[in-house]
């Protein structure tokens, strides 16, 4: 009973807590329980790798004290942010309410539920598990980072940079030890499921905006893209693949979470509403996701600024809004600084 308190508390309420600051400034219409969510998480592994890329350029091992510091931060962060943003959390739960289009909403939950019992039964081990579940395992065991080769188990020589600047399995140790699960087991069943609920929350973002004048059939268009991930087991290389069979590891959550949100910013940007006070909060939210990215995968340091400004590009364009280029660029300064001192290192 009390690891499950723990993990509402740490995997649910934390990550709404966070978000809630973000989405007080965003257009009424979007100001739902899910995208709040989405925010949080955004914010808390951002804020993450910030304080983990700080100890590693410190050169501090201590995980602990990560924990610690980190963990204290976040608490006293999402109290700040649900008490700036405790007037919209009525608003955010009363859109649930909502009973329009019930088959539909039921077929979309079925098909959901189904991916989440098979990814629970499903037992899934590669080469990319193995480091990613050992270094976790080995950072939450012995309350050290990057000290223990997750292969061999021997104590490393030297600093591993491609692997170290990617805080995700150091970000499932923390969520592991604060929830006191296991990271296998927070890894292939507690996360993996918060995952999927999360990639769904922005699909069905991004249909609200392409069926707006039919609301109904963005859970025709999120049940489309269900199928496909259910069946798009075509190579061990499609998103689909690694959505369902490795869900909790940083490049998966990559393709099918922080990609789609930069996707969902650039559909946001796109509307013929949206107002410059819009495209400010919209490329505050794209550079968290940009920077949560590079917490997840090293690779993403280079491919999310470019997919991001690519957009920005034709959307300038088409809406003869040249103010968008510049806000993009100050949207990718974080990831930037990043990519520098990763190149540095």
């Amino acid at each position: 009973m009390f690891q499950i308190l723990l993990n509402f508390f740490w995997l649910i309420a934390i990550p709404f807590g966070c978000g809630l600051l973000v989405t007080k400034y965003m257009p009424e219409d979007k100001q739902t329980a899910g995208q709040t969510w989405v925010n949080g998480y955004l914010i808390m592994i951002a804020f993450f790798h910030c304080f983990y890329l700080a100890f590693v350029l410190l050169g501090s091992t201590s995980f602990k004290l990560l924990t610690l510091v980190f963990g204290v931060f976040i608490v006293i962060f999402a109290l700040i942010s649900a008490w700036v943003g405790r007037k919209i959390i009525y608003i955010c739960f009363l859109r649930m309410k909502n009973k329009e289009a019930l088959i539909l909403k039921s077929v979309f939950a079925v098909v959901v539920i189904l991916q989440i019992v098979m990814r629970l039964l499903q037992q899934v081990s590669d080469g990319d598990d193995a480091f990613f579940i050992a270094t976790a395992t080995a950072t939450w065991s012995s309350n050290t980072m990057n000290l223990i080769r997750p292969y061999t188990g021997f104590v490393t020589e030297y600093l591993d940079v491609r692997h170290a600047f990617s805080s995700a399995p150091i970000w499932l140790a923390f969520l592991s030890k604060v929830t006191i699960v296991h990271p296998a087991i927070m890894g292939h069943s507690v996360l993996a499921l918060i995952l999927i609920i999360l990639h769904y929350i922005v699909i069905l973002n991004i249909g609200d905006v392409l069926f707006r004048r039919k609301k109904t059939e963005k859970y025709i268009f999120a049940t489309i893209i269900g199928l496909f991930n259910m069946y798009g087991y075509v190579s061990i290389y499609t998103a689909q693949t690694f959505f369902l069979t490795r869900t909790w590891q940083g490049k998966s959550i990559f393709a099918n979470l922080l990609l789609p949100c930069i996707f969902m910013v650039l559909i946001w940007l796109a509307e013929k509403k949206t107002e410059a006070k819009d495209e400010k909060i919209y490329c505050i939210i794209a550079a968290t996701t940009m920077f949560a990215a590079t917490a997840m995968t090293t690779m993403a340091v280079f491919i999310i600024p470019f997919v991001f400004m690519l957009g920005l590009i034709f959307l300038a364009i088409f809406r003869k809004n040249p103010r968008l280029l510049w806000k993009g660029l100050l949207a990718c300064v974080p990831t930037g600084i990043v990519g520098l001192i990763f190149l540095m290192a």
